[in-house]
């Protein structure tokens, strides 16, 4: 008789037999977390059955009990909830990109669950073009959060980037000719560099950089 054996599993600890139907149909519970499943006598045997109430994913992301994907194709929510985690705890991510560096996600939204509820409620959210932003509603921001984040057409969320590691020696917008002695001002606007004139000083060149890009995001 299985019912009430413990079964030790790959990853995810401990899990009692609660109850057998058939070798099929087998529910079991999770001693660490309480976490209920059914699942069969084969993967029991084999250390299979996952704790979904662990955190698995990057060492923080709990997914829970809701699919993470149709016909094996992992859903929107699931990749947008992934690619968060992974820029804020995955250090070959942050290597890469060193500007996540100190970023987090709130305990909320480490729960896969919620997460998806909340994108559900939002403006935006799986519209084309469309993406997740935790920089434009709170300047400076580091915490990706229910109260922090909304999604913004790509457009929005690329003028806003200030990639401040990326920058030089001079401000960003601002680049040195020494054939010419001059400094000069440029701006992205819709996917473009455009060239906004040689000055004499940085400071002159960062003002009409500094007034372009105000003027590009208004438009924006």
């Amino acid at each position: 008789m299985l019912v009430g054996k413990i079964f030790e599993t790959n990853n995810y600890g401990k899990l009692e037999v609660i109850k057998y139907n058939n070798a099929k149909e087998v529910y079991v519970r999770f001693l660490d977390t309480g976490y209920e499943t059914i699942t069969q006598a084969q993967q029991i045997v084999l250390g299979k059955v996952k704790d979904r109430l662990l955190p698995s994913i990057f060492g923080v992301g709990v997914i829970g009990e809701y699919s993470i994907s149709v016909k094996r194709k992992p859903i929107k929510e699931y990749d947008l909830w992934r690619g968060m985690l992974e820029r804020c705890y995955d250090d070959k991510r942050q290597t890469r990109y060193p500007t996540y560096r100190g970023c987090t996600v709130s305990e909320n939204f480490k729960y896969f669950p919620y997460f998806k509820e909340w994108c559900n409620r939002q403006i935006g959210f799986g519209l084309e073009g469309w993406c997740l932003d935790k920089d434009l509603l709170v300047k400076g921001n580091k915490v990706y959060s229910e109260d922090t984040c909304c999604f913004v057409p790509q457009e929005i969320n690329l003028s806003v980037v200030t990639r401040k590691d990326y920058r030089g020696e001079y401000p960003v917008g601002v680049g040195y000719k020494p054939l010419r002695n001059q400094y000069r001002a440029r701006c992205n606007k819709f996917g473009k560099n455009v060239h906004l004139g040689w000055f004499s000083t940085v400071e002159e060149a960062f003002l009409a950089y500094k007034e372009a890009k105000e003027a590009y995001i208004k438009e924006v």
